[in-house]
Formats: C-alpha cells, sequence, structure tokens
C-alpha cells in the first residue's frame, strides 16, 4: 500500500527551459519535417505554468497545464480559435509524445531540458 502511495506522490519535475522539434505532415511538406519547440515551464503541485512556442521570442502563454508522475498535459493558443495539445511522457530530462491542433493528432514532440 505504501508504495502505491509514494508513486501517486511522485510527479516529474519540468520546471526550467526545454528544446526540442515537432514532427508533423504540414512540416514535412514544408520544412523538411519538423519544426522548433520551446518550453518555458514552472511547476507547483500538479499544475504546470509557463509558456511555450517555436523559440524564446515567439512564445504563448500556456492556458492550462497539469503534470500527473511522468504524464504532462499542456495546451496553449497560438491564433485565435486553435489550441495545441501536447501529451508528453517525461524521462529524466526528455519528454516527447503527441501533438493535437483543437482535439485532432498533427504529429509528435521530443524537447530536452536545458541546463
Amino acid at each position: 500500500m505504501c508504495v502505491l502511495f509514494g508513486a501517486t506522490l511522485w510527479a516529474a519535475d519540468v520546471t526550467g527551459k526545454w528544446r526540442g522539434t515537432v514532427t508533423t505532415e504540414m512540416a514535412r511538406q514544408t520544412t523538411g519535417g519538423t519544426i522548433p519547440a520551446y518550453m518555458a515551464l514552472q511547476q507547483s503541485d500538479g499544475k504546470v505554468t509557463g509558456s511555450a512556442g517555436g523559440s524564446e521570442k515567439m512564445l504563448y502563454k500556456i492556458r492550462e497545464g497539469t503534470i500527473d508522475g511522468d504524464r504532462l498535459i499542456i495546451s496553449a493558443s497560438p491564433k485565435e480559435g486553435t489550441v495545441l495539445r501536447f501529451l508528453l511522457t517525461v524521462k529524466g530530462d526528455v519528454m516527447e509524445g503527441d501533438v493535437e491542433e483543437n482535439d485532432r493528432n498533427i504529429g509528435t514532440a521530443k524537447l530536452t531540458k536545458e541546463r
């Protein structure tokens, strides 16, 4: 019982700056397969705040962010009527998983924590 309880309390630490790429079919047609991704995150308990975008100069406020164990879910709106959702698994200094646009899977993301 203690092992199960301890596992539910553990959450990956995502506070910091993360850099990587998003791979989508549209990017394959226009930029060779990937576009840059950048996140500046703050974590408090199970909530994650901060910003996400293509670089430090092109960021959008995170509308909603949660972390439960190693599962991170972040939503941001780069433009009116568009919601990007990142459904990522965190393993140490790497997080990767699916990217959705308006609830439709559009590709994958992989980001590494900057030191």
